[in-house]
C-alpha cells in the first residue's frame, strides 16, 4: 500500500485549482444568462404574467380571451409628415463634431438596433432619442450631415377581435423616418427612423407589447461607391396575449434614402407570405430578414 503525503505547498496548490475552477463555472454561468438575457430581450414584452383572477376568469370564458386570427387588421389610414420631430430628435442629439475617416459608401446604423414600443399596455418609447439611422461609417452624429427632408410619417391601424367578434385590441401607430440627408454633397442618408405609438385600447385581460429592431445586416448602401444611397428594413415585433393563449407577429417595413417606404411583410398575409413567390428585385435589402420560408408562427 502506497502512502501520500500532502504538504502544505500541496494543499495551497489544490485550493488554487479548486477557485480557478468555482471561478471558471461562474464565468460561464454568468456569460450563458447574458446571452439568454439578450435573446429574451428581443421577444416583446417576454412572457407576460396574469393575477390568479385573469386566470380563472379567462378559463371560465375561453372564448373571450382567445384571438380570431382571421380578423386581425393592419390598416394604413394615412400618410403625412412631422415637420416638429427632426428639430426634437436634433436638441437630444449628441453635440459631437468629431469624425475620423468618413466613408460615404459603407453605410451603419450609429444609434438603436433593438428597441421597445409598447410594453404591458402603454407606450414607452422615446422617440427623440430611441431610432435607427444609416449614415456613412465614420461620421459621430447624424446632425454632420445636411440638407434633410422632413419627417415623413404613415399611420396604421392594427385591430383584433375574440371569437364571439368583439373588439379587444384597437392600436394605431406611426412609422417615422427621415431622408435624403447628404455628406458634403454626396449620397442620400436616413435617420429618426422610429415607431410612435399614438393609441393602445385593450379589452380587459388582453396585454399588448411591441419592439422595434433594424438588424445591421439590413443596413446597407444600394447606390454606388461615388453615389451612396441608404436602405434599411424596419422590423416590427407584437405580442398579444391573455391567460389562454399568445399571439406573435412581426411586420416588416422597408425604407430608402431617397424617401422610398415599403410593407415588404407582413403577418396579416400568412397564407401567401412564401417569399420564393415574392418579386423583391426592388427591395435589395430585404434579402437577410426574409430567409426564412414564414414570418408568422
Amino acid at each position: 500500500m502506497r502512502t501520500i503525503i500532502y504538504t502544505q505547498d500541496d494543499r495551497k496548490d489544490e485550493e488554487k485549482m479548486t477557485m480557478k475552477k468555482i471561478a471558471s463555472t461562474l464565468m460561464t454561468a454568468a456569460a450563458f444568462f447574458s446571452f439568454s438575457a439578450a435573446a429574451f430581450a428581443q421577444q416583446p414584452g417576454g412572457t407576460p404574467e396574469f393575477t390568479d383572477s385573469e386566470k380563472r376568469i379567462a378559463q371560465r370564458n375561453p372564448d373571450y380571451y382567445t384571438i380570431d386570427p382571421a380578423s386581425i387588421r393592419l390598416v394604413r389610414i394615412t400618410e403625412g409628415e412631422d415637420p416638429n420631430l427632426l428639430e426634437e430628435q436634433r436638441k437630444a442629439a449628441q453635440n459631437n463634431t468629431g469624425e475620423g475617416l468618413v466613408l460615404i459608401e459603407k453605410i451603419i446604423n450609429i444609434a438603436e438596433k433593438i428597441w421597445a414600443i409598447i410594453e404591458k399596455n402603454a407606450p414607452v418609447v422615446n422617440i427623440n432619442t430611441q431610432y435607427a439611422t444609416a449614415v456613412p461609417d465614420g461620421i459621430t452624429a447624424w446632425t454632420q450631415l445636411q440638407s434633410w427632408s422632413r419627417p415623413r410619417t404613415y399611420t396604421y391601424g392594427f385591430y383584433a377581435e375574440n371569437l364571439y367578434g368583439v373588439t379587444v385590441l384597437d392600436v394605431q401607430y406611426k412609422v417615422a423616418y427621415t431622408y435624403g440627408g447628404n455628406y458634403n454633397g454626396k449620397g442620400k442618408y436616413l435617420t429618426g427612423v422610429t415607431v410612435i405609438p399614438e393609441k393602445v385600447d385593450l379589452a380587459w385581460g388582453y396585454k399588448f407589447s411591441m419592439n422595434a429592431q433594424v438588424p445591421d445586416s439590413t443596413v446597407v448602401n444600394v447606390g454606388t461607391h461615388t453615389d451612396p444611397k441608404a436602405a434599411m428594413q424596419l422590423k416590427l415585433n407584437w405580442r398579444i396575449s391573455t391567460a389562454i393563449k399568445s399571439s406573435d407577429g412581426t411586420s416588416v417595413y422597408y425604407i430608402e434614402g431617397d424617401g422610398r417606404f415599403s410593407e415588404i411583410a407582413s403577418p396579416w398575409k400568412a397564407s401567401d407570405a412564401r417569399f420564393d413567390d415574392m418579386d423583391l428585385g426592388p427591395y435589395r435589402a430585404a434579402a437577410p430578414l426574409t430567409s426564412d420560408d414564414r414570418i408568422f408562427e
